[in-house]
């Protein structure tokens, strides 16, 4: 110290700097040494990241649910309104059917009618008691008689 022109003070604000330099360097030193530590540290930035990319994946997936969902309701809708537009058309088409199935046997029995009174009213009496009834005109009969019976029980239900 003899060669040396500091000032007391100087020489002590270099040793607060020199042990505050000396601290750092044995702390450095002591968290390389701590490798326990540093493996938590290390788990928990790991754990962290997991986590994250967990929550992301989770949204993700949450996500394709809601487009999925969205999707198959709309495909429902539409099938659905298929389904009720072939069947108003097939009903259509079945009232449409029993109406000119009524025509056709209401036609039938009234030809048939009028052929049995012409049957039975036209010519002398005597002729007409003899004429015997036509089985094909008892048979377009109960054929129209059955057709309305069908027609009928078919509205009802």
């Amino acid at each position: 110290m003899s060669g040396d022109n500091r000032t007391a003070d100087e020489v002590r604000a270099e040793i607060a700097q020199t042990r505050t330099e000396l601290g750092e360097t044995a702390a450095a030193l002591a968290a390389k040494t701590d490798v326990k530590g540093r493996v938590t540290k290390a788990a928990a930035a790991k754990t962290a990241e997991v986590k994250q990319a967990a929550a992301d994946k989770t949204a993700e997936v949450k996500q394709a649910v809601v487009e999925k969902t969205a999707q198959l309701k709309q495909a429902a809708a539409e099938t659905t309104a298929q389904v009720a537009q072939v069947a108003a058309e097939k009903t259509a088409e079945v009232k449409q059917a029993t109406a000119l199935a009524a025509v056709v046997a209401t036609e039938a029995s009234t030809d048939a009618a009028d052929n049995v009174r012409h049957q039975f009213t036209d010519g002398e009496p005597a002729e007409v008691v003899r004429r015997p009834v036509p089985l094909a005109l008892l048979g377009a009969a109960a054929l129209g008689v059955a057709l309305i019976v069908v027609v009928l029980r078919r509205r009802r239900r």
